[in-house]
């Protein structure tokens, strides 16, 4: 494999490993009684409080951009950042989590869907691989358990926009970034982020105390599931096509299984363990696939 695809591959699974272990502490947050759609907004603000001072003192050169490409970086922002994570929090709010996240990761069929609609070559590998990584997910997020098919349809609709959001965010990516660099991107789709989220609700009206008694969960949020995670993922986006990367990311839920029971001692079952090993083949799959001019 050339070393530019090994990166990419390794960049994707350190992000996907990140967002997995940045679960885990969301969860302890949303416990210490902070609402889903409150740690969506803290992560996002703090995240730009942190990044983009850093970069306009030590890194400028990352900040330049067109003003042309000003409504693009904001919509990355809002529907890339904000859109997803808001979404994806108010799903897990109203679902079991498992239900949540296999409906999260169909996203990468949905790419392969749209490239293939473009014209674009997808190999019969590719499609294997998506359904390997994607069974493997429903397994390992134990949606298999027969109590967890009871789901209201608000919380069902929410997943699903969450699920085309997250398609939306890495084919946005894969796009600008052709321009800008990850520490870019992402810089300024913290910033438009925030402002989408101050236009939804005032930064005075939340939570404040409950933030600051909880400071090492922010903490956390923002350098483990959110700065690292994504710039790891973005990095991977400017060496890799959009849908490989979103089938690599199948690995998050395999790696938040693996934290819940260190960390948390969620139990794993047998189909659990199983459909990890799923995704992991799928993953290898991906990789396995030669990349070729016109091709995905």
């Amino acid at each position: 494999m050339p070393p530019r695809l090994a990166l990419g591959y390794g960049l994707a699974l350190a992000g996907a490993a990140l967002y997995g272990v940045g679960g885990v502490v969301a969860k302890r947050a949303f416990e210490a009684g902070i609402a889903p759609s409150e740690l969506a907004q803290l992560r996002a603000l703090f995240s730009a409080l942190v990044l983009v001072p850093l970069l306009a003192v030590f890194a400028r050169r990352h900040l330049e951009i067109r003003r042309a490409d000003l409504p693009l970086l904001a919509l990355f922002g809002a529907l890339g950042i904000a859109a997803v994570q808001g979404s994806y929090y108010e799903s897990i709010a109203r679902l079991h989590l498992g239900v949540a996240l296999a409906i999260q990761y169909t996203a990468p069929l949905v790419l392969l869907g749209i490239a293939f609609a473009r014209g674009r070559s997808v190999g019969s590998r590719l499609w294997l691989a998506a359904a390997a990584t994607i069974t493997g997910c429903f397994f390992v997020v134990g949606a298999y358990d027969a109590s967890l098919r009871e789901v209201n349809a608000l919380g069902t609709l929410i997943a699903l926009g969450a699920m085309l959001t997250f398609a939306a965010y890495l084919m946005l990516a894969e796009r600008i970034l052709r321009t800008y660099t990850p520490w870019g991107l992402l810089a300024y789709g913290l910033v438009f982020a925030t402002v989408a989220w101050a236009l939804f609700r005032l930064p005075t009206r939340l939570p404040w105390d409950l933030a600051l008694a909880n400071w090492p969960l922010i903490v956390g949020v923002v350098f483990i599931a959110t700065l690292l995670p994504y710039l790891l993922t973005l990095g991977a986006l400017s060496l890799l096509p959009a849908a490989r990367v979103g089938l690599t990311a199948t690995f998050e839920p395999v790696v938040g299984s693996v934290a819940g029971f260190l960390l948390l001692g969620e139990l794993l079952q047998v189909p659990q363990v199983a459909g990890g090993a799923l995704v992991l083949a799928g993953i290898a799959l991906v990789q396995s696939v030669r990349l070729r001019e016109g091709g995905v």
